[in-house]
């Protein structure tokens, strides 16, 4: 009789997830502990981007989003009208409320408007450290209205950077950030990813959606020894006011919920090309710079279910199978099969092996090298 077991890789969507297996909870004190992301962002009153968007890409997601508001702004479709930077010590008070309080697995942070609240922040994670944190530099709007002047640049690279996670700048973003250099070919954007790494940051996502001349969305991510290419389709839309907040916010409650960094990078980016292309459609405002539809998916009877559903290859299950017999055949160890499968695309992988002891020996070594969501047996 052959012992098997199920390793549910981080690829899965969250709703893929919850077919497969009932939502991981970790029990504390008698409750369900979920994952919790903070965003620390400004407020955006047409709820395109901003903490508004960040509160539903994890709602959508099904991870609990906490806030602290580090400015209001008022603004629609068309730009933003006026900007009233919360002050600082109010900003010190929201963030020292939720985390002496809360348990935060992630802190994502958008528009810092000035370097005492970037100070504060920094502060903050010190007295209250969290797993990871992720750094959307919020610079200019996607209308192309400035959120933080220059003065704040030094601060992002000398203090923000180098306790970042993942930083995740678009095309303008980068070229700021680095001075003023030229992004025009997805060669530059490997250079930057690089240089991006050399100030401090874990991993650097450099996103290519306004690269001139790409007939895809190309984004480049570095982790400091392997460059990564992700592309997807370019949605022909105007509906994509807030996408580098919900990319963002979307990479940090994938790692709320455990995955790798790599993976949330990609679910993220999967999240964000299915959303604009189901909200290609919509008329929210007379401006050119519409929102989109983050909970596309939680809604029943909604403009995205009246046509029928575009084919996405990540809606699909890849189940792979390992065998003992085949691994030794070609001199391979049951980890690196795994591992192989998973970054080959598989969504669900099943080892399989003869007998008990070796599989449960196995078992642990996979667990250890690949990094699972679950595991099932």
């Amino acid at each position: 009789m052959a012992y098997g077991g199920v390793i549910l890789s981080n690829s899965l969507s969250f709703y893929q997830k919850r077919i497969v297996m009932s939502s991981r909870v970790q029990e504390k004190n008698g409750g369900a502990s979920i994952p919790h992301v903070l965003s620390v962002a400004g407020s955006d009153s047409g709820a395109g981007a901003g903490i508004q968007a960040d509160l539903k890409t994890c709602a959508a997601r099904g991870v609990y989003c906490s806030t602290v508001i580090t400015a209001v702004t008022a603004q629609n479709t068309v730009g933003v009208q006026s900007v009233h930077a919360v002050p600082e010590d109010f900003v010190a008070q929201q963030l020292k409320s939720v985390l002496s309080d809360m348990q935060v697995d992630v802190v994502k942070s958008g528009m810092l408007p000035s370097v005492g609240v970037v100070k504060v922040l920094l502060q903050s994670l010190a007295e209250f450290p969290v797993r990871a944190l992720v750094v959307d530099p919020v610079m200019v709007s996607t209308s192309g209205d400035v959120l933080a002047g220059p003065s704040i640049l030094s601060t992002f690279r000398e203090e923000l950077l180098p306790m970042a996670d993942i930083v995740t700048p678009n095309i303008k973003e980068a070229s700021a950030l680095l001075g003023g250099i030229r992004l025009e070919t997805v060669a530059d954007m490997r250079t930057a990813a690089e240089l991006l790494h050399a100030l401090g940051p874990r991993n650097v996502l450099v996103k290519g959606g306004d690269l001139p001349g790409s007939l895809d969305a190309v984004d480049i991510f570095f982790n400091g020894e392997h460059f990564y290419e992700l592309r997807s389709s370019r949605i022909k839309t105007h509906n994509t006011h807030g996408t580098g907040c919900t990319l963002a916010s979307c990479i940090a409650a994938e790692l709320a919920k455990g995955s790798p960094m790599l993976t949330a990078v990609r679910v993220a980016k999967r999240y964000v090309e299915t959303a604009l292309e189901y909200s290609k459609d919509i008329l929210i405002g007379n401006g050119i710079q519409g929102p989109f539809d983050h909970l596309l998916r939680l809604k029943s009877g909604s403009h995205s279910f009246r046509r029928k559903d575009a084919f996405n290859p990540s809606d699909l299950f890849l189940y792979a199978v390992t065998d003992s017999g085949m691994n030794k055949k070609w001199g391979r160890s049951m980890v690196d099969a795994v591992a192989e499968a998973i970054q080959g695309g598989a969504t669900i992988v099943q080892l399989r092996m003869l007998k008990q002891g070796i599989f449960w020996k196995q078992r642990s070594r996979v667990l250890q090298s690949v990094v699972p969501m679950e595991f099932c047996y």
